[in-house]
């Protein structure tokens, strides 16, 4: 009951300061004039209330206004959702708070925790916060700005539906893929069961699942479909994806490795 309370204040809180704040935020603030996201005029982005999300918790982190996020500031970000002060946040922490203030199913919110758990153990804690920002921090200068704050949370917006893909295709769950593993990435996508992925079932498959729009999914497909036949198969496409992902080749991808297919998505425009 406490923690149904606790989310539910947090989200109203969250809300009204999504409200007052969007309108006329500072300038220096992440997005304080909406960004341009290359879009179809038909659709709609699952990812713009992202976006506004993204001020919000530029707002709890830089708590002075100056502009400038230390690593005490982004650490308590993250130490938010500890809902038990036991000084880490499991999974079952992060995903119910964030499904609570983002609206996201659980395979989405799962993804962004595994996105925050660098060293893969399960719960995000003081080895993963250091890491956490020296990644914000994109010029490695020791600060992070409003522009390199909003500038990487576009970045792990892009990556959460290369995670999400990533989760279902770990059949053991034991965050690495093997090449057989790999090999089935993208075959929720394949609607008709014949172990190819054409690009109408890509683009059904990336809309439907909520991870952004028709465009982005063509320009993925495009990226992919290195044979260019139309169509994603393993043994043509997916064996040198893998093999390219692979950097260090141990013969299996985690998922930091994984999420740099999120290279090929079109990014935002940022203002500033």
């Amino acid at each position: 009951m406490y923690l149904s309370f606790f989310c539910d204040t947090v989200t109203l809180f969250l809300r009204l300061l999504l409200v007052r704040y969007t309108c006329a935020l500072p300038a220096h603030f992440p997005f304080s004039s909406y960004i341009n996201i290359p879009n179809s005029s038909s659709e709609v982005d699952p990812k713009l209330d992202m976006y506004g999300i993204i001020n919000v918790l530029y707002l709890k982190a830089d708590k002075d206004m100056n502009g400038m996020i230390s690593e005490p500031e982004l650490a308590d970000v993250y130490h938010g959702f500890d809902t038990n002060g036991d000084g880490h946040v499991t999974k079952s922490e992060f995903v119910t708070l964030w499904q609570s203030i983002t609206h996201q199913n659980q395979e989405h919110a799962e993804a962004f925790f595994y996105l925050a758990d660098l060293n893969d153990d399960n719960i995000i804690d003081s080895s993963d916060l250091n890491p956490l920002y020296n990644v914000f921090d994109t010029d490695g200068d020791g600060q992070v700005t409003a522009h390199e704050f909003a500038e990487k949370w576009v970045g792990i917006i892009l990556e959460a539906p290369i995670a999400v893909l990533f989760e279902r295709s770990d059949a053991n769950k034991d965050n690495i893929l093997t090449h057989n593993e790999f090999s089935k990435f993208f075959s929720s996508f394949d609607t008709n069961g014949d172990h190819r992925v054409t690009r109408s079932e890509f683009e059904h498959g990336w809309t439907s699942s909520g991870f952004g729009t028709s465009t982005e999914a063509d320009t993925l497909f495009a990226a992919l479909d290195t044979d260019h036949d139309g169509r994603i198969t393993a043994s043509h496409d997916l064996n040198s994806r893998f093999t390219a992902l692979d950097v260090n080749h141990d013969h299996h991808l985690i998922i930091l490795e994984a999420i740099k297919m999120a290279a090929y998505l079109p990014k935002p425009a940022l203002q500033g």
